[in-house]
């Protein structure tokens, strides 16, 4: 992180940790050891190949109690977290860090078990409300599975009504390494449509009169985004099956590969990615839109925006941006530490469809830590600073000049001067009104 955060006191513990994390990873934890694989993908890469293997004293530790090597590396992972100046800064900072620190433990552990059964994969799900590494998309349901090189796999299921949904082969799996992608396929492009079968096969031998498609050199996962402009949107319902035969799998302690993952991922994060795009994006001003990063894990196709905001309790930033022709198209904010913040309780993120569109065609987003009582106000959840998000996808038009974001700081106590007369006033039942359709998504999701 960078040295804008101050440093005042603060405490983060691994006690406070286990408290935040859910109970369904507390148990898994504590309970079953899963047969896993000795490797995930011919990749080549070097972080990978530890992960299959395990750390080299892992053998040692789970002689006396095979959960050690996971303790180690969350005690670690928890103190390098905590020593970075903004996990002490505030009391709102010291709260991000545990969230983020149980994100990452909760989606190593997760991993693991992924590992054990790629030789019979399933799209697990990425849901989740809070702590989530990577700026997750809210507007977003994330589920993968992971591939090996030399299998062939049927994916079908039933098109929901979401707005766009897209299946991308990657290089490697998202919590631990940034996927480069290898080949993106679109159900609609085949003409998939809402409430109807879609089947599609990746790998093994050609298949005649089929959707098929060769498998990607050193493909190692494969992650669908489902992308709701409406939360109350259903999703796809989603299966993958594996056609040819793996070959047997060696055990390999649970405990061992998610410490690696543990480890991997918080210096795929908080070491390397996020400090990199907090030296390279914009304060309080945006870019024009342009290509997402397909080198690191970023969507093809799709057109996106990043930049960070700073503001003081009495300012407020104006966001103006033109209704795109656009599948989807969304902003959302994410806290220093590149996570999404508890996106139920805090309008935090906004679509075209839920925002609303002024009669000139733009719309007006408001950052403030306070309710400023306006339709499209992007709630910080209590972070001065952090990071802006925005996408389009599936896009009919292509953008241009006048399709890119503007920012505007300005004095909160003027905000009404700079947006039109007829910007309707959200009193606190009708905040909470809009509140309520939020809490919608993690149920049917």
């Amino acid at each position: 992180m960078g040295k804008s955060w101050p440093n005042v006191a603060g405490t983060c513990n691994l006690g406070s940790i286990i408290k935040t994390m859910t109970m369904r990873y507390a148990l898994c934890l504590l309970a079953a050891l899963t047969p896993l694989p000795t490797a995930v993908a011919a990749s080549g890469d070097a972080g990978e190949a530890a992960m299959r293997k395990g750390p080299a004293s892992a053998a040692t530790a789970q002689a006396t109690d095979p959960a050690a090597p996971l303790i180690d590396a969350l005690r670690d992972v928890s103190a390098r977290l905590r020593a970075d100046p903004y996990a002490n800064s505030s009391e709102i900072a010291r709260q991000n860090t545990e969230k983020y620190l149980a994100g990452l433990l909760a989606q190593a552990w997760g991993f693991t078990e992924q590992l054990g059964l790629i030789g019979t994969p399933y799209f697990s799900r990425g849901a989740g409300v809070e702590g989530l590494p990577g700026l997750y998309n809210p507007d977003n349901l994330y589920r993968s599975a992971l591939l090996e090189p030399g299998g062939a796999y049927r994916i079908y299921g039933r098109r929901g009504t979401h707005a766009d949904l897209s299946f991308q082969v990657i290089d490697q799996y998202p919590i631990v390494g940034l996927g480069k992608n290898l080949m993106v396929i679109r159900p609609d492009d085949r003409g998939a449509r809402p409430g109807e079968d879609f089947e599609f096969y990746l790998g093994g031998s050609p298949r005649a009169g089929a959707h098929w498609f060769a498998m990607p050199d050193h493909a190692a996962a494969i992650l669908v985004r489902q992308s709701f402009d409406d939360w109350r949107q259903t999703p796809t319902a989603l299966f993958i099956e594996r056609l040819d035969q793996p070959a047997p799998r060696l055990y390999r302690s649970p405990f061992a590969q998610a410490a690696t993952a543990l480890r991997q991922a918080a210096k795929l994060w908080a070491d390397g990615y996020v400090p990199a795009i907090e030296r390279a994006t914009m304060v309080n001003a945006l870019p024009a839109p342009r290509p997402s990063d397909t080198g690191a894990g970023g969507l093809g196709g799709q057109m996106s925006v990043m930049a960070r905001y700073r503001i003081r309790k009495d300012e407020a930033l104006l966001i103006t941006v033109r209704k795109a022709d656009a599948a989807y198209q969304g902003i959302q904010l994410g806290d220093p530490w590149f996570v999404t913040p508890n996106t139920v309780e805090h309008q935090d993120s906004l679509t075209a469809r839920q925002a609303r569109v002024d009669d000139d065609g733009l719309i007006r987003f408001v950052i403030s830590l306070e309710d400023p009582g306006v339709p499209n106000w992007l709630d910080p959840a209590g972070n001065p600073e952090g990071y802006i998000f925005m996408r389009w996808q599936n896009i009919g038009t292509p953008l241009a000049g006048r399709d890119a974001p503007t920012a505007r700081l300005v004095p909160l106590a003027s905000l009404r001067k700079v947006l039109p007369a007829d910007t309707p006033v959200i009193d606190a039942m009708a905040r909470r009104e809009q509140l309520a359709e939020r809490k919608w998504a993690p149920q049917v999701r």
